[in-house]
């Protein structure tokens, strides 16, 4: 075959590989989808991703945190449906949050939120009165705290920041109160924070790590995320879902240690997956997988072709 035939078909290849792994615009459009209904996002997708094989299992230890409900793994209200598709995770990775953000622990001390990321800051967004996933989120953050391989306070810290303006430091001491308890008090109580705020404070702060939500009446739409921050303050990893091995929390606070940026998951997942409008919820594009292993084989036969023509001339 001429050199111009083979370039020519190369430059067909390429263009169908970009058209193949063009990220889908849907995969955006509907991230809302997906963090309202429990079908929306599956929760194996992103822990295929991280690769750390992590499943979401009940905790029967930890059923002492206040409103305990069954597992999900996306916060749902009846009301949700009619509301705008803006609950999803902007990703901020490598950004910073910012300084001068006052919020109110459960002692009552305000509190500048930079100033008590001292250590690498494992960040969980929550509302305390919510009847259903945030306390799955926390009572599975507080079922693999004991198995963290790092030493709490010293080499990471824990830090709970409601994103609702009614909640009160009475509820986040009450809420404490209550992990502390599922951990047999062997957690120490400053490594682990429980914080309000007033919508101002609140805003600045979830708008700093991308995390998006809306309100409906008492509750909320909102995506189920912890972000891993490093001591300067810069946003290092993302967590989706609400169950966790210890080895995930360990590796995320070893990346805020260092100010190492992740791997954005989303970005994967919209490479990997497409969305069903019918069935609400991601599926794994077979097709499009398929398609770039079939025309990566092509450009490599081709490649090789061309190599083994130059070596020949």
């Amino acid at each position: 075959m001429k050199m111009p035939a083979l370039l020519s078909i190369a430059a067909v290849v390429v263009f169908c590989l970009l058209a193949i792994t063009g990220i889908p615009a849907a995969a955006e459009e509907h991230t809302a989808h997906t963090m309202q209904n429990p079908e929306a996002r599956p929760a194996a997708v992103p822990h295929a991703v991280t690769g750390h094989g992590h499943e979401d299992t009940g905790h029967e230890a930890h059923t002492a945190a206040e409103g305990m409900p069954q597992k999900e793994d996306a916060h749902v209200h009846p009301s949700a449906s009619a509301a705008p598709q803006a609950a999803e995770v902007d990703e901020k990775l490598g950004q910073y949050v910012p300084e001068g953000l006052s919020f109110t622990d459960s002692q009552g001390r305000v509190v500048d939120i930079r100033s008590v990321m001292d250590k690498p800051t494992i960040v969980a967004p929550v509302y305390y009165s919510c009847p259903t996933v945030c306390n799955i989120l926390m009572s599975s953050i507080a079922s693999v705290l004991p198995g963290v391989t790092l030493t709490p306070g010293k080499d990471y810290k824990v830090l709970s920041v409601s994103f609702d303006e009614l909640d009160t430091p009475e509820l986040a001491a009450r809420k404490k109160a209550n992990y502390m308890q599922a951990l047999d008090n062997a957690f120490p109580p400053e490594a682990w924070l429980f914080l309000t705020g007033d919508k101002h404070n609140i805003d600045a702060f979830m708008d700093s790590i991308g995390f998006r939500f809306q309100r409906q009446g008492r509750d909320f739409i909102h995506p189920v995320v912890l972000v891993a921050v490093s001591p300067e303050g810069k946003i290092v990893r993302y967590l989706y879902g609400s169950g966790f091995l210890p080895f995930d929390i360990t590796m995320a606070a070893t990346e805020a240690a260092e100010g190492k940026v992740g791997l954005s998951v989303k970005r994967v997942l919209a490479y990997c997956f497409t969305y069903d409008p019918e069935g609400k919820r991601y599926v794994f594009d077979f097709m499009r997988i398929a398609g770039i292993v079939v025309l990566s084989g092509i450009a490599l036969f081709l490649f090789l072709l061309l190599r083994g023509g130059k070596k020949r001339n």
